[in-house]
């Protein structure tokens, strides 16, 4: 019953990590990067004037990005702490991708560079490291 338990909150400690490193991750990238459109005639119209944020909303969130990872390790341990890491920087590459083409990642879209392939890897190898950091580091 024990090792259930750990299933489980591996299962919701993987989406809540990936859920929460994921959107922070985000609005810092937009922050600091433009965002192209999606279809536009004219080259001087290519930026998204709107995803620029504010510098201060973008320093909030990086300061809060650096909360986030040391709440984990400060309640739980470094293994999550890795994991929401791992979790983080794996959104990178797809993230980037997004904001230079204008539009969400689909099937018909997705990148097949060797980086996805790897990053692919690692977001699912946090899965193990999050169970073994739940369940048997102390």
């Amino acid at each position: 019953m024990e090792i259930l338990i750990c299933i489980l909150k591996t299962i919701a400690g993987y989406f809540i990590l990936m859920f929460v490193g994921t959107n922070l991750l985000g609005i810092v990238v937009r922050g600091i990067l433009p965002t192209y459109k999606e279809k536009s005639e004219e080259p001087a119209k290519a930026l998204d004037e709107r995803s620029g944020g504010g510098i201060v909303v973008t320093i909030i969130f990086s300061l809060l990005s650096l909360a986030f990872l040391y709440v984990l390790y400060h309640y739980w341990n470094w293994g999550i702490t890795l994991a929401g890491l791992i979790l983080m920087l794996t959104r990178l590459p797809d993230l980037l991708f997004e904001m230079r083409i204008g539009r969400k990642i689909s099937s018909k879209n997705i990148p097949k560079r060797p980086i996805d392939t790897i990053c692919t890897i690692l977001s699912w190898a946090a899965f193990p490291l999050i169970f073994y950091a739940l369940c048997y580091i102390k």
